[in-house]
């Protein structure tokens, strides 16, 4: 079965500083892929690139079966119609009300009345746990409900796909169980693919099929939360006890080669 997210033998750096390196990771439709590792070890990137918002220096992305690096601008707005991204602290406007931001794409990108918006802004805040709650503007919303709007605003246009980046960063222990819970409740009622970007360990082997870990820009681990959780690799077991003393904070060895010279090269089939 071919994968709907396939991400192949992607490199990226930014000037001298190699961030990803060799990253292979396929998603399967349906799974709930956990995607970890320290600040900085390139989580983020790696979501920009499967969105287009980044090429690769070498490698590249496959969502549905199309390379994301080959396609013009109607392609890339074609396949980011079928990913929802829920961004890092929401990412909501301001000056908008809970309604005016969930149904922001819907008035943009879809011919709907005004009542089909409003009434698929209710399904969707309802799905996460806020119906009644349109009128309200972001200024009057905790951290908690500005995640789930931003939620709300990514499954709005019934994405196949939905990346979630940082979910539950500065958000206490009760809030962080009620976001995963809710990451949980989205992919069973609407059977969508997701990959989440997480620090916490409790959220990722709560909602995750599968866990990658990400360490000086590659994977070194991508298993189901079980057989990651023994892995015996020095790496992931410093990981998962959370201490400073081993190999998880030392540097990265010396690229093998100079990513200047492969940059902006995309190697596709």
């Amino acid at each position: 079965m071919e994968p709907v997210i396939d991400v192949v033998n992607l490199s990226k750096a930014f000037g001298p500083k190699v961030v990803l390196s060799n990253v292979n990771l396929s998603v399967q439709e349906g799974e709930s892929l956990a995607v970890m590792g320290g600040s900085g070890t390139g989580k983020t990137v790696l979501l920009r690139n499967i969105m287009g918002l980044l090429n690769p220096d070498t490698g590249y992305v496959s969502v549905e079966g199309k390379v994301v690096q080959k396609q013009d601008r109607a392609g890339l707005f074609e396949i980011r119609q079928k990913i929802g991204m829920c961004f890092q602290m929401a990412a909501l406007f301001d000056s908008m009300s809970v309604e005016e931001n969930v149904g922001f794409a819907l008035k943009r990108h879809t011919p709907m009345t005004k009542a089909e918006i409003t009434d698929r802004v209710d399904e969707c805040l309802t799905m996460v746990g806020l119906k009644g709650c349109q009128r309200l503007r972001t200024s009057e919303l905790s951290g908690g409900m500005k995640r789930r709007v931003g939620f709300a605003r990514a499954i709005a246009l019934k994405p196949k796909i939905l990346l979630f980046d940082e979910p539950t960063t500065g958000l206490d222990p009760v809030m962080t169980d009620v976001i995963g819970r809710v990451i949980l409740d989205l992919k069973h009622e609407l059977g969508v693919t997701t990959i989440t970007i997480t620090h916490d360990l409790k959220s990722a082997f709560e909602i995750a099929d599968r866990i990658a870990l990400l360490f000086h820009g590659e994977i070194i681990a991508c298993q189901p939360p079980a057989e990651f959780k023994v892995n015996p690799h020095p790496v992931i077991q410093q990981f998962l006890r959370g201490d400073a003393e081993g190999p998880f904070l030392s540097d990265p060895p010396p690229p093998k080669r100079s990513m200047n010279t492969v940059s902006h090269q995309v190697s596709v089939p």
